[in-house]
């Protein structure tokens, strides 16, 4: 099968080594309010429910356990090596009731009326072309089927990113580059507008997009790990990607001191802002 979303494939291929390395810390980022979009299909056992972005497969095994015994997940994703990591897991923990496939959500076809759920837990803003991959999402999903995410609000309303973002620019000189509103990238749905008329366009009714703001909260013992992972992903890591290893450590040592001068009573509390989606085939 020929992947359309040529750009993001190329792109997760190289960051898949850094994003199972790294999955435990980022899963302290992305996995609470992981668990609370999924929260919202109210699954039920017996039911069928595609996992779109599966990543590393740890939200494709939650959904089986809560679909278990005899309702089935299909874990779907751009990047190999992750799918091979999803595979490990799901069989590591002895589930049966989930299967993986290397596929192209805009293009590969996921069956007339197969799933009575779709889910995806910060994938869904890397689609080239958003209308025609939640399109491809609608026809697999059964008449009032129900699709649930979660996107990222703006860079602005998630701290936890714009504080390494901004420390690793006062060392570059350059702010990191952002993509344009409208391409793939961690905030092309960071617009509730722009989610409603995508889901829209792809035949999705009753949209519900709710804002869902907290904090990341770290440790002073945890800072120096978080710095470091902070600028192995997302803008930081573009920014530093042709750096040499004085930038890097210099890099990383600002961002500890920029969380350093946000501690109050032992932790750093930086902001955590997402849409959670909820709309119906």
């Amino acid at each position: 099968m020929k992947l359309v979303n040529n750009e993001q494939a190329e792109f997760w291929a190289q960051l898949a080594p850094t994003w199972i390395e790294l999955e435990d810390r980022l899963e302290l980022v992305g996995g609470p309010p992981g668990r609370t979009a999924m929260d919202r299909l109210n699954l039920a056992a017996g039911q069928r429910v595609v996992d779109l972005g599966c990543g590393t497969g740890q939200t494709t095994v939650e959904l089986a356990s809560r679909v278990s015994p005899d309702g089935e997940v299909l874990g779907v994703d751009i990047a190999d090596e992750m799918l091979a990591h999803a595979r490990d897991r799901a069989a590591g923990l002895g589930i049966t009731n989930v299967d993986f496939i290397h596929a192209d959500v805009q293009v590969h076809n996921l069956g007339q009326g197969s799933f009575d759920a779709a889910y995806s837990r910060f994938g869904v803003m890397f689609f080239a072309d958003p209308v025609a991959a939640f399109a491809n999402i609608h026809k697999a999903l059964r008449p009032g089927g129900l699709l649930s995410f979660v996107s990222w609000q703006s860079v602005f309303d998630n701290e936890w990113m714009l504080i390494p973002g901004v420390a690793v620019a006062s060392v570059t000189g350059s702010p990191p580059q952002m993509p344009d509103p409208e391409e793939p990238g961690p905030f092309s749905l960071a617009d509730p507008d722009r989610i409603r008329s995508v889901l829209g366009a792809a035949r999705f009714q009753r949209v519900e997009v709710t804002p869902h703001n907290d904090l990341v909260v770290t440790t002073e013992e945890q800072i120096p790990e978080m710095a470091m992972t902070s600028i192995r992903v997302g803008a930081a890591r573009e920014a530093l990607k042709d750096a040499d290893d004085e930038t890097r450590a210099r890099a990383v040592a600002a961002v500890e001191d920029a969380l350093r001068s946000r501690l109050k009573d032992g932790e750093v509390r930086a902001s955590r802002g997402v849409w959670l989606v909820v709309s119906h085939a």
